[in-house]
């Protein structure tokens, strides 16, 4: 069963967010930020891919990426929150953290099944917070 959250408190409930922003011509821009306790206060990564994710099942498109983008950039910060406000400022800036929709999973697999169900409009952005 699908399960939308609405998330209004903390973001780091989530172990990892997936992000994805469809623009107005249909290209999809992804990034992936997830805790791995740096030091400095920027306990959490975020990768912000900035190549277009290739068409297609989301997993393999972010393989392809992860694999043969130049264009990535790896920002270290405190907490999902900004991390989903650095995604926004790339591709949404009118946006802001808690007016995005957030599906919750338990794993990479079920983000590719859920991205495939829901049919990401154009100009919108939907994330997917991997439950601990």
């Amino acid at each position: 069963m699908t399960q939308t959250v609405k998330v209004l408190t903390n973001l780091n409930d989530f172990e990892r967010i997936v992000l994805a922003h469809k623009n107005n011509e249909g290209v999809v821009h992804i990034a992936h930020s997830f805790f791995y306790n740096g030091r400095d206060g920027s306990e959490y990564l975020l990768f912000l891919y900035k190549d277009a994710l290739p068409e297609g099942n989301f997993i393999e498109g972010w393989n392809y990426l992860d694999e043969n983008s130049f264009n990535t950039t790896i920002v270290g910060v405190n907490n999902h929150e900004v991390a989903v406000e650095d995604f926004l400022a790339c591709w949404a800036p009118e946006m802001k953290w808690n007016e995005i929709q957030y599906y919750e999973v338990t794993d990479f697999s079920e983000v590719d099944n859920m991205y495939a169900k829901i049919k990401l409009a154009t100009n919108s952005v939907v994330a997917f917070g991997i439950t601990k």
